[in-house]
């Protein structure tokens, strides 16, 4: 019995002991494992920071630096600033709080960049980086592109000139009226250009022309609202004469062209009915002289508008041409001439619009009667007016400039608040951000004075072709007197 109860006593202590040992592996076995899985999440959490810094770094150390006219127009906008709106970032005025909304995460990258290294030439590319202004790509292209553009004198060969003697005595109205479609489709571009930038430039060369002569008068329409249904009614119901029936004034009627903006509907029938209206009480020829590149989308008869203009007035006429229209509408704009007792013109580019406004609406000899001091664009108002615009547009990118500098001087003085640098450290980025707005206000400089030597240079060169012109048309004169 005694070796019985200590063999059960034996048996009974080895359970137990297997039971404990199993139990101490079962507890050492999960921290080995999570120790084994958990050891190299440790260590990717600590060199993820260290590969994104280092990133970081190195696309700071690739900023480039602006140092011609091209390498600033294709200036990279900031990390942290490339959604800034482009007023906000072209302000005359820049708001005091330069670092608004990005502050704090700004602080954090520019305390890597400072742990990662004390060199003050890449500390100020990291500002570079993060807040370069994200108006840059716009403004300077926008004045790169600048072309000058000048409205040039019809200038007719003298064979041309005799040719057409016979039909140019009293070919001109004593009135016209000159009509503009400023509909959205004069938004789109033809040859590389805006058509409503081609019309506005045609439709001043007819004017400076046919004002030799003729009072001149000038209506636009499609100009207000915009072109979403809920301003239909306001875009066909405005028909605005810019330029009231009087002696042609160069400076008066370029400011007039000029403010005029494309933008609605077109109520072409509404601006014959217009003209009807304010003709009731005229006398003598009135012409019609219409520039459109559509038909009508305000629900108006324009044929019927045209018919009434001319009942019983065999003095009314109604001149259109059809600016890069497509057949149905090109069909309807000649119904109209053909009801307004005028005619019909197709215009598919830029040269074909100048060359049939002055070529078909404008008598070759009136021509002579303007002269060539009066034709050329010398001391005119158009050369301001040009001259403006490149100052205009170099202005915005001198205000981009300073909305620029302001956050890099800010960004300098976070760093030194926050301990990253020192006061000399400091001293030193004030240094290079100075020199940063000299050289980029320098090469603005030097693109708003090749943008007038252009201006210029387009100025000689139509100058000199009328003085050519003079030359030929005096020898004509000579030749004829013999």
């Amino acid at each position: 019995m005694i070796k019985r109860a200590l063999t059960m006593t034996s048996i009974l202590l080895l359970f137990l002991t297997g039971c404990s040992d199993k139990k101490d592996v079962s507890k050492e076995k999960p921290e080995a494992d999570v120790e084994a899985v958990a050891a190299p999440h440790k260590k990717e959490e600590n060199k993820q920071p260290e590969v994104k810094e280092e990133k970081a770094l190195s696309e700071i150390e690739a900023v480039k630096i602006p140092a011609t006219i091209e390498e600033f127009a294709s200036s990279m906008p900031g990390q942290l600033t490339k959604d800034f709106p482009y007023d906000k970032e072209t302000a005359s005025w820049p708001s005091t709080n330069t670092l608004k909304g990005i502050k704090d995460e700004l602080t954090e990258h520019l305390r890597a960049a400072a742990k990662a290294t004390d060199d003050t030439d890449i500390l100020f590319k990291s500002f570079i980086f993060y807040l370069g202004n994200s108006a840059y790509d716009e403004v300077v292209p926008e004045l790169m592109a600048f072309k000058p553009q000048f409205d040039e004198p019809y200038l007719p060969e003298p064979e041309e000139a005799s040719e057409n003697k016979a039909i140019q005595e009293n070919a001109a109205p004593s009135k016209a009226i000159i009509m503009l479609d400023a509909s959205s489709s004069m938004l789109l571009n033809v040859d590389g250009e805006q058509k409503m930038k081609i019309a506005k430039s045609a439709v001043r060369s007819f004017a400076k022309t046919i004002g030799a002569t003729s009072e001149v008068s000038l209506y636009v329409y499609g100009h207000a609202g915009s072109q979403e249904n809920k301003d239909k009614q306001l875009s066909c119901s405005k028909i605005e004469e810019v330029y009231p029936l009087q002696k042609y004034h160069e400076e008066k009627f370029y400011k007039a062209v000029d403010g005029v903006e494309a933008k609605g509907w077109t109520p072409l029938a509404g601006a014959i009915n217009k003209a009807k209206e304010v003709s009731q009480s005229m006398d003598g020829d009135i012409t019609l002289y219409i520039v459109s590149d559509g038909a009508e989308t305000c629900d108006g008869n324009p044929v019927e508008e045209a018919k009434r203009f001319v009942q019983g007035q065999e003095n009314h006429k109604v001149n259109i041409i059809g600016f890069d229209v497509d057949e149905k509408q090109e069909n309807q704009l000649k119904a109209v001439a053909e009801a307004g007792q005028g005619e019909y013109f197709s215009a598919k580019n830029t040269e074909e619009l100048q060359n049939t406004v002055i070529q078909k609406w404008v008598p070759p000899g009136m021509i002579e009667i303007m002269g060539k001091q009066w034709a050329s664009p010398k001391g005119t108002f158009a050369i301001l007016g040009q001259d403006m615009d490149v100052e205009k547009m170099s202005q915005k990118i001198t205000y981009a400039i300073n909305v620029e500098q302001g956050r890099f001087r800010d960004a300098a003085n976070v760093m030194l608040t926050e301990k990253m640098i020192t006061e000399e450290q400091k001293d030193r980025l004030i240094n290079k951000i100075e020199e940063h707005k000299e050289k980029l206000e320098q090469l603005n400089g030097q693109l708003k004075e090749q943008k007038k030597m252009e201006i210029d240079a387009e100025v000689n060169r139509i100058d000199q072709k009328i003085n050519d012109w003079a030359k030929r048309m005096e020898l004509l004169r000579e030749e004829n007197k013999k």
